[in-house]
């Protein structure tokens, strides 16, 4: 009988320790992702497992026949950047297409596809050449393009109008098209990423104004290289195949969207002032902050992780991409520590200001879409494209309906 009891008992304190155990580990859980909650755009996204398919579109209007007579930086591009992704591994096949009033399939040799990259095979390969309606090569592009796809778009990016239109009201039309295609598929899809790359290569041929004017010209000329996917596997795409990897001195530009208000990883950083962290809360709440004797300012740091947001890091890096709530001074540095953080913030004063100290990493346009964008369309601009800034502001907008920031940082100081 006492045997029972005692095994009774020690059944009983077992399983109310087994119970405390997996309480903590439960709330421990919970802190941390209340603490630090993971970024969408990251590895363990539902897609993330699955290897995608590439398909690829090189559009084959009129206004691209320059690009592609002869041997040029455009198929040497063009041809790396492929070769890179297929030898990466991160694709499970390849489909290649041409586009322009139609999707029109090729095979899956790049080899073979960029070698007939030329002004004859262009022409051959049929579909309404003349005018290019982006709004509809973008929709059709999007309609394929399904979960586990990644869509890569090769384009000029410049308008076409037609002869008879009213160009600017054409502009305004193709910004407002773009940005419903976009967000419907946002719909569908809430985890989508666009990268648009800008480069650049030799153009020799005949130039399209806005009116379906000819203009000859032999110069370097911009052209686009678009990415759309699940931003899980566009992130996986450019861990693979860096940005840098992209031949001519790697993208001249880049521009990127992603859906908005993400929640990221952050924290402060213990030693990055005169401060004694709160010991329930350890990464957001100060409890004393004070001035470092010898500088005479008042500074901490916090620890952010930005991978999940598939930014460039010249826009992560400029203050002008933050709305800063706080009354510290900030300033974004890439954080050069091998931990998961990917950026410091850093916050100074002449004093301790208590209460909440808000940053918002805004969803902007970045400042080269402007400058690089031509609103004329009358002729052949050096370095610039006739409305690129109404296409990517399409999706810019598409992308930031109802929110204008990427993801806030939050730091509580007692």
């Amino acid at each position: 009988m006492k045997k029972i009891f005692f095994f009774t008992l020690l059944t009983v304190a077992l399983f109310l320790s087994s119970c405390r155990q997996s309480g903590r580990r439960n709330r421990d859980r919970q802190a941390e992702k209340t603490a630090a909650p993971a970024a969408v755009a990251d590895d363990t996204s539902p897609a993330a497992n699955v290897k995608p398919s590439v398909n690829v579109y090189v559009e084959n209007s009129g206004s691209m026949d320059g690009y592609v007579r002869g041997a040029t930086e455009f198929e040497n591009i063009v041809y790396s950047y492929l070769s890179d992704i297929s030898i990466s591994g991160v694709a499970d096949k390849f489909n290649l297409y041409y586009i322009n009033s139609k999707i029109i399939k090729y095979d899956s040799d790049i080899g073979d596809f960029i070698q007939k990259l030329e002004p004859s095979s262009f022409k051959a390969r049929g579909g309404r050449r003349a005018t290019s309606d982006f709004a509809n090569i973008l929709g059709d592009i999007l309609r394929e393009t399904k979960k586990n796809d990644i869509a890569i778009l090769v384009t000029d990016g410049i308008f076409s109008p037609g002869k008879g239109k009213d160009a600017a009201e054409y502009l305004k039309n193709q910004q407002v098209g773009i940005k419903v295609k976009v967000a419907e598929y946002l719909k569908k899809h809430g985890n989508t990423a666009i990268i648009v790359y800008q480069l650049s290569s030799r153009f020799n041929g005949v130039y399209y104004n806005n009116v379906d004017a000819k203009i000859t010209i032999n110069e370097q000329r911009p052209f686009y290289i678009w990415i759309i996917g699940d931003a899980g596997h566009v992130s996986k795409l450019r861990k693979s195949v860096p940005d840098s990897e992209l031949k001519n001195s790697g993208a001249q530009n880049i521009f990127s969207a992603v859906a908005a208000n993400q929640p990221v990883a952050y924290a402060v950083k213990p030693s990055s002032g005169k401060l004694q962290l709160s010991k329930q809360d350890t990464k957001t709440t100060i409890e004393k902050l004070g001035k470092d004797r010898r500088t005479g300012e008042v500074k901490f740091s916090v620890n952010a992780d930005f991978s999940g947001l598939l930014l460039d890091e010249s826009y992560l890096t400029d203050a002008a991409s933050y709305e800063n709530y706080s009354r510290y001074e900030l300033e974004v540095k890439p954080n050069y520590d091998k931990t998961s953080y990917t950026h410091v913030l850093t916050f100074t004063s002449d004093r301790v200001h208590k209460g909440a100290a808000t940053v918002k990493l805004k969803a902007r346009l970045p400042a080269w879409v402007e400058t690089v964008n031509d609103d004329a369309g009358t002729t052949a601009v050096r370095g610039k494209t006739y409305g690129i800034k109404y296409q990517l502001t399409g999706v810019h907008e598409a992308f930031t309906f109802g929110d204008d920031s990427y993801a806030e940082i939050k730091i509580n100081v007692k």
